[in-house]
C-alpha cells in the first residue's frame, strides 16, 4: 500500500502543472484542460478512469488499475518502485478523486483521494465467517472516507501538501480491534514537471485489540526522501521514530526508542550504490520475568557496483522465469559485488539487571565478476573461489562469558578460542583464495 500512496503522489504532481495567469478564471480553465488531459493520458498506462462528474470549479473521477503491466511501467517511470505482481495483487481496487480548483490562497487545485473498492484479489480470498463480518465493515469505513488523503497543489507547480485524514476505528473480528492514526502530515516537491521528494510527520499509528492479546504503536515519526538524479536509484531518505512499542499480553514487551535511519543512493556509469546508517538509543525486551536491554546499537552498510539494466529488469521479470532470472542476477554481479558493514555495533547490554560491555563487528564481502552462478547453483564449494570475505569481531569478556553458557554456542567456542586484544575478546575469520580461517587457523 505505501508503494501505491508514493506512487499516486507522483500521478498527482505530474497531473497539475499549473501556470500563473491574470484572472481565476482563465487559470482554472487552463488547470481544468491541463488535468483532463493528464487523466486522458492515464487511460493509456494501464489505468481506466470513470465516474466522471463535472462543474465549474469542480470535478470528479474514479481510477481503478486495469492492467498491471502498464500500471508497474508507468509509475516505475515516476520513480515509484513498484513490480507489476505489486500491481496484479492491487487489480480491482478502485479509488475516487475529488478535485476542487482555486480552493484557497494556496492552492491551484486540491485533491481528495479515497478508496471505492477493495482488491478483487482481497474480496474473492474472504471464505470465513468472521472475516467476511470483518470486510463488511471495511467497506462501510469506505463509504464513509474513513481513509481519506487530502493533497493541496500550490499556484506554482511547484510543490504540494497534504495529510492522511484521522483515524480512529473498532474492528470486530476474531477479537475486536482498534485501529487509530493520528496526524500523518506530509509536504512536497515538483521539478520539472516530477515529483522530486516528500517529508512525512506522524504522531501515532497503534493497532490494539480490546483483550490485550497485541498492542502495537508507533510514536512520532519523520520522514524526509529526496530524489538526487536522473534514475529511481539516485535518492536520499531519512527516518526519525521517537518509539516503537509492541506488547503481547503480559507475555512479551518490546520497546525501541528514538531510531534514526538515513540512506543514500547513486548511479554512476551505470553502476548502483547504496549506503546506510541506522542508530538507535535503546531496545529494552521483557519476556516473562526476564528483561535485556540494548543501549547505543548502530549498524552501518554499504554496497556498490549493481548493474543498473539488470536491477530495471529484475522488476519487470516473472519470479517463476528460474531461466531469465538467472541471466539477470549474473549480470546484476557481472561488474563485482562489495558488501561491508563498516560498524554493527553495541555499547552496553544489560542482562538481568547486569550491565555489560557490549561489542563491535565490521565485516566485508567481495563477489569477483568472474563468479559463474550456474557453477554455484550446481556446486556451491566450486565457486568459492571468486569470493572473498572477512568479519572482525570485538567483544568483552563478560559478553563472552554470557554466549559461552548457551548450549549452541559451546561448540563454536570449544573449536575456535578468541584471541586477547587489549583486555577484550576478538576473533577475525577470513575467506581468501577458497580457504576459511578464525583467528589465523584453518577451518576449511
Amino acid at each position: 500500500m505505501k508503494k501505491l500512496g508514493l506512487g499516486l503522489l507522483s500521478i498527482i504532481a505530474i497531473a497539475t502543472i499549473y501556470y500563473f495567469t491574470s484572472g481565476s478564471e482563465q487559470l482554472t480553465i487552463q488547470m481544468k484542460e491541463q488535468v483532463d488531459a493528464e487523466f486522458a493520458s492515464l487511460q493509456t498506462q494501464g489505468f481506466a478512469v470513470e465516474g466522471k462528474v463535472v462543474s465549474e470549479k469542480k470535478e470528479h473521477f474514479e481510477l481503478s488499475l486495469n492492467e498491471p503491466k502498464k500500471v508497474a511501467t508507468y509509475l516505475n517511470a515516476q520513480g515509484a518502485q513498484v513490480s507489476p505482481e505489486d500491481i496484479e495483487i492491487l487489480k480491482g481496487f478502485k479509488i475516487g478523486i475529488d478535485i476542487n480548483y482555486l480552493s484557497n490562497a494556496y492552492s491551484a487545485a486540491s485533491f481528495d483521494m479515497y478508496p471505492l473498492a477493495l482488491p478483487t484479489a482481497l474480496t474473492s480470498a474472504v471464505v470465513d465467517a468472521e472475516d467476511k463480518k470483518a470486510l463488511k465493515q471495511l467497506e462501510k469505513m469506505m463509504e464513509k472516507k474513513t481513509f481519506l488523503v487530502h493533497v493541496d497543489v500550490n499556484k506554482l507547480g511547484t510543490g504540494f501538501k497534504g495529510y492522511v485524514k484521522d483515524i480512529n476505528e473498532r474492528i470486530d473480528a476474531d477479537s475486536k480491534i482498534t485501529l487509530i492514526m493520528t496526524a500523518l502530515k506530509f509536504t512536497g516537491d515538483i521539478k520539472d514537471n516530477k515529483f522530486s521528494g516528500i517529508k512525512q510527520t506522524l504522531k501515532n499509528f497503534t493497532i490494539r485489540s480490546d483483550d490485550d492479546e497485541i498492542n502495537m504503536q508507533i510514536n512520532n515519526l519523520k520522514s524526509n526522501y529526496a530524489i538526487t538524479g536522473n534514475t529511481k536509484y539516485d535518492y536520499n531518505t531519512d527516518y526519525l521514530v521517537e518509539e516503537i512499542l509492541v506488547t503481547v499480553k503480559d507475555e512479551f514487551k518490546l520497546r525501541v526508542a528514538n531510531v534514526s535511519m538515513d540512506s543514500d543512493a547513486k548511479v554512476t556509469n551505470n553502476l548502483a550504490a547504496v549506503n546506510a546508517q541506522t542508530k538507535v538509543e535503546s531496545i529494552h525486551f521483557t519476556q516473562g520475568q526476564k528483561t535485556s536491554t540494548l543501549e547505543s546499537l548502530m549498524f552501518d552498510m554499504k554496497a556498490k557496483n549493481f548493474d543498473m539494466q539488470a536491477l530495471e529488469k529484475l522488476e519487470t521479470i516473472n519470479p517463476d522465469n528460474e531461466k531469465e532470472l538467472l541471466v539477470t542476477f549474473q549480470k546484476l554481479i557481472s561488474h563485482g559485488i562489495h558488501f561491508e558493514i563498516p560498524n554493527f555495533s553495541v555499547k552496553n547490554v544489560v542482562y538481568e539487571n547486569q550491565k555489560l560491555e557490549g561489542f563491535k563487528l565490521s565485516s566485508s564481502f567481495d563477489i569477483d565478476k568472474t563468479l559463474d552462478l550456474t557453477t554455484l547453483k550446481q556446486n556451491p564449494m566450486a565457486a568459492i573461489g571468486a569470493m572473498d570475505a572477512n568479519l572482525h569481531l570485538t567483544l568483552s569478556n563478560q559478553l563472552l562469558e554470557l554466549i559461552a553458557k548457551q548450549p549452541q554456542a559451546m561448540l563454536v567456542m570449544m573449536l575456535f578460542q578468541p584471541k586477547d586484544i587489549n583486555g577484550q575478546k576478538v576473533y577475525k575469520v577470513e575467506l581468501k583464495d577458497g580457504t576459511l580461517s578464525v583467528n589465523g587457523k584453518k577451518a576449511m
